[in-house]
């Protein structure tokens, strides 16, 4: 409800200020630290049982870093007209896209055996972005497609190997364990620190059970920091230098 009321703000600023539109576009590189949370259904509301089960036993989560890149659209709109005050120019629009996220997570049993799950995604946001001089706020959902899933078994010594470090205390994590869509919920902030250049740091949290083992509910959540370079302001100031 609160996201529509959002959007239906958008499209009211929109109508009434459709002379001062701004199309934005650019491209953007950084990286990815994600994880986990991994639930056991039947035992998910047991007093004492906590987060990172599996089956109902316990498992170390860690954070995997990656990486990300891909392009951004954003159409916005001036909130207040140039003669206001020429001091603060602030903007509120849609922004979208498409980003590749190369991102896991990194998951220890009981038998110190490290699981390296590799879940690589092809993400498209609509977000809501407000702007205000070198400032920017962004928040709204984000749909993402898996491309493909990679696991690798490292066992912690010599005493165990890949066929039984991996036995009743533990679960073997493969590619068909994994569901190959997702709906999350994206937040974030970013600073411009040069024309046509800045940096963001944006939240990601998933929403959907992205397991699809039965009884499991896995869910992504990661931290982006991202350089993103807005090709309209790079082009504007290559035109003027000329």
């Amino acid at each position: 409800m609160k996201i529509k009321v959002l959007y239906f703000f958008i499209l009211s600023t929109i109508s009434f200020n459709i002379y001062s539109q701004e199309f934005r576009y650019g491209i953007k590189i950084g990286s990815v630290f994600s994880k986990q949370t991994l639930v056991t259904e039947s035992k998910s509301n047991i007093i004492g049982v906590s987060y990172n089960r599996i089956g109902g036993l316990p498992y170390d989560v860690n954070t995997y870093t990656g990486y990300n890149f891909g392009a951004n659209l954003e159409l916005s709109f001036k909130l207040f007209p140039d003669d206001y005050d020429k001091r603060i120019k602030s903007y509120l629009g849609l922004r979208s896209g498409i980003n590749y996220s190369a991102q896991g997570v990194i998951v220890e049993d009981s038998n110190r055996t490290s699981f390296t799950n590799k879940l690589n995604y092809l993400q498209i946001p609509i977000l809501i972005n407000f702007r205000m001089n070198n400032f920017n706020f962004f928040i709204g959902p984000q749909i993402g497609n898996i491309l493909n899933v990679k696991t690798e078994i490292k066992a912690s010594t010599s005493n165990y190997n890949l066929d039984t470090a991996s036995g009743s205390n533990s679960f073997r994590f493969t590619e068909n364990d994994f569901g190959d869509k997702e709906t999350s919920f994206v937040y974030g902030f970013g600073y411009k620190v040069y024309k046509g250049t800045s940096v963001e740091i944006k939240s990601t949290r998933g929403i959907t059970n992205i397991s699809q083992v039965e009884g499991e509910i896995w869910k992504n959540k990661s931290y982006d920091i991202t350089i993103n370079f807005n090709i309209n302001e790079i082009l504007w100031k290559i035109e003027l230098i000329k």
